[in-house]
């Protein structure tokens, strides 16, 4: 038995469907999961890259003051991409905060985003 993979990436927000259709509309992720039966008060909703269902971001309502203070506060997380330097300019005009515009790095090209809270997406693609 050995651990293989992450299955789940929480990210904590305000606004669950504000949320949903940020990343939606701007990194052109789906649904998941959306269990609109609320569960000891929390709804199960999670997005990931269009057909790629291994990875998902689970937007999780902060609801306690604790949790609302972990709103923006996540680590990079790194986002594979064919096409940095196309996927960037297709960003920077929906709007998405750009930190790092595309650059040739050792292991290809790479930029920096910012989600609607502040959370920071490294896309990564081929050199």
């Amino acid at each position: 038995m050995a651990i293989n993979r992450v299955s789940h990436i929480t990210i904590y927000v305000t606004d669950q469907d504000q949320a949903l259709r940020w990343y939606q509309d701007k990194l052109g992720f789906e649904v998941c999961m959306d269990n609109d039966v609320v569960v000891s008060g929390m709804r199960w909703l999670t997005v990931c890259p269009v057909g790629n269902q291994s990875t998902q971001f689970t937007l999780v309502l902060a609801i306690s003051e604790e949790d609302k203070t972990r709103v923006g506060t996540n680590l990079m997380t790194v986002l594979s991409t064919d096409d940095c330097i196309g996927d960037m300019a297709r960003l920077a005009r929906l709007e998405v905060e750009i930190v790092g515009p595309p650059e040739e790095v050792p292991w290809g090209i790479s930029g920096i985003i910012r989600d609607l809270y502040g959370n920071p997406y490294n896309l990564v693609g081929p050199g």
